[in-house]
């Protein structure tokens, strides 16, 4: 230290100079930097569009940097739903799942990653969903499997007819379903029946998982904060700049007053009767069916879970839409988080309506209620 201090020192008169000289400088540009507006970063850009796809109107809302990388990554999002749909709707016959239904038995079929991804998770719930308690005297079976498709088909006819079929047809058609049925290779993606007439509805599993799947595909352009809602069934990721999530409302029974709630990389879903259902001689049949009796759900009811992924939130409300809460707090144990048991991945919000009019409403514990926010999106995907 003190030899360069007296180098320092000798060369003073030749450096004054220079030293002046920058202190000049350094004087000059504090003073522009003074005067120069400081540029602040552009906030991002809030997009919302909507397509028609799988029989509803799809909503996507994302922040981007740039509004041609957020209509690109939107634009490509719905591409997704539209090749999933094609895959899995029962509603077309060129669809690989009316392929697939049309397949004879003991015949090992090739399936798409899109199906044989939602077979996985099908036949797995249907396997923890086949202990519940039935009321009406026949044995249990899974609550919620996705080969009863003679059966949901029987009942969509049913309601477009607001005429119920004959109980003789009803156990006709629920005997032609059942997962254990299925012979599913989950490496090689194939499948076969082990007996004919085995049809596929994945209507109460597929838009949830759309929903993510179009959410991966915003992501793989590079924008976190977005949100996907079909229907009733949104997946989320990030939240919107400067919010802790995205704050979204669900339709109260009996109130115009919805429940709020708000999630992060996170998914969730409702079913019930609000939007499609029937009343032959003052009885409300809702679409959902329980298959273990094959009838429908009567009364009126809304179950809403909430989960980490769209696909386990979308079959979850339907399957706790049909049994019993012992039972589907049981069901809510399955889904357990990364942070250890005490926390579940999977919440729930049932609704119900009793005989007299009264709605009863409980939830899980950690169900991610919210004080109504300032705004927020449906659950059906409105601004």
């Amino acid at each position: 230290m003190g030899a360069d201090a007296d180098a320092a020192g000798a060369d003073a008169g030749r450096n004054g100079v220079k030293r002046r000289l920058a202190g000049g400088a350094l004087l000059c540009a504090a003073a522009i930097a003074a005067v120069a507006p400081v540029q602040a970063v552009a906030p991002p850009i809030r997009i919302e569009t909507s397509a028609p796809h799988m029989g509803t109107l799809v909503r996507i809302t994302l922040y981007a940097d740039a509004r041609e990388a957020g209509e690109a990554a939107a634009a490509a999002a719905f591409a997704r739903i539209a090749e999933i749909d094609a895959r899995l709707s029962d509603y077309r016959d060129d669809s690989e799942v009316a392929a697939l239904s049309r397949a004879a038995a003991q015949v090992v079929v090739p399936i798409s990653r899109d199906l044989c991804a939602v077979l996985t998770a099908s036949q797995s719930l249907a396997r923890r969903s086949g202990g519940a308690d039935v009321t009406h005297g026949q044995p249990a079976g899974a609550a919620f499997d996705v080969t009863h498709g003679r059966l949901t088909h029987l009942w969509r006819r049913a309601r477009r007819l607001n005429l119920p079929p004959d109980a003789t047809a009803v156990s006709t058609a629920r005997a032609g379903g059942g997962y254990t049925h299925v012979r599913l290779d989950q490496l090689r993606c194939t499948v076969q029946f082990d007996r004919p007439g085995i049809e596929i509805d994945a209507g109460g599993i597929a838009k949830g998982y759309a929903a993510d799947e179009a959410l991966k595909v915003v992501r793989a352009h590079g924008i976190r904060a977005a949100l996907v809602a079909i229907a009733g069934d949104i997946a989320a990721g990030d939240p919107p700049p400067g919010q802790a999530g995205w704050r979204i409302a669900i339709p109260r029974l009996g109130s115009d007053e919805p429940h709020w709630i708000a999630i992060a990389n996170a998914a969730v879903s409702t079913s019930g009767d609000a939007e499609q259902w029937m009343t032959v001689d003052g009885v409300r049949f809702s679409h959902v069916i329980d298959l273990r009796t094959g009838w429908p759900v009567t009364g009126r009811s809304s179950v809403s879970v909430a989960a980490a992924r769209g696909i386990d939130a979308d079959a979850l409300s339907t399957t706790l839409d049909i049994v019993d809460a012992d039972a589907g707090a049981r069901l809510l144990e399955a889904y357990r988080g990364p942070d250890g048991p005490r926390r579940l991945a999977a919440q729930a919000l049932w609704q119900r309506v009793d005989g007299a009019g009264r709605v009863a409403t409980h939830h899980s514990l950690h169900w991610p209620a919210i004080d109504r926010p300032a705004s927020a999106i449906t659950l059906r995907g409105t601004p």
